[in-house]
């Protein structure tokens, strides 16, 4: 069964970091997956416009999304909101010793380069840790995709996601590190 997605313009993307839990019905997904290590629990979710990344850490709960800017979510408890264009990197330290780092990526690539980076990313989906191919616009067309890599250590875990928009040859490509600093 294939399922249908609507990805936005990858003009209209933002990343938006919650420092609390959104709504489940705000986050509506078709994959997912959990990772959990050194008290650090993380679901991974595939949404229409990216992804949504939940890490709970005691008490601390963050948020990353990536989504389309016009999708309506809260402002309370939000740490930041950025559109997603070229390179943007940010960095955010609880008390609860909880750290998190984001380097995030908007690339518009010429046809060739985008087809070999999309043929590149359907190998990759193999030994991703959670993948989507969506079907494309048309039948000839390559069609969206999603692919989450995950690494697990001892106090961090690392999420690379890269996510296709054929339509306008554009690769969003994000990394982010959550870390528990041992004072």
């Amino acid at each position: 069964m294939s399922v249908s997605v609507a990805r936005p313009d990858a003009a209209d993307l933002v990343m938006r970091t919650y420092g609390r839990a959104l709504h489940p019905e705000l986050l509506c997904h078709h994959k997912s997956t959990s990772l959990t290590t050194q008290g650090m629990n993380l679901d991974i979710r595939l949404i229409a416009a990216g992804h949504a990344l939940v890490l709970r850490f005691g008490s601390q709960t963050l948020t990353e999304v990536i989504t389309d800017k016009h999708e309506i979510h809260p402002v309370r408890g939000r740490l930041f909101e950025h559109r997603l264009k070229s390179f943007r990197s940010e960095r955010v330290e609880f008390e609860s010793g909880l750290r998190y780092d984001v380097c995030c990526s908007l690339e518009q690539l010429s046809t060739a380069v985008y087809l070999r980076q999309h043929e590149e990313l359907v190998s990759d989906g193999a030994e991703a840790s959670l993948f989507a191919e969506f079907p494309g616009k048309h039948r000839f067309s390559p069609g969206p995709l999603s692919v989450i890599r995950t690494e697990v250590c001892r106090h961090s875990l690392v999420v690379h996601a890269f996510h296709t928009f054929p339509e306008q040859l554009a690769i969003v490509k994000t990394q982010s590190l959550f870390e528990i600093n041992n004072r």
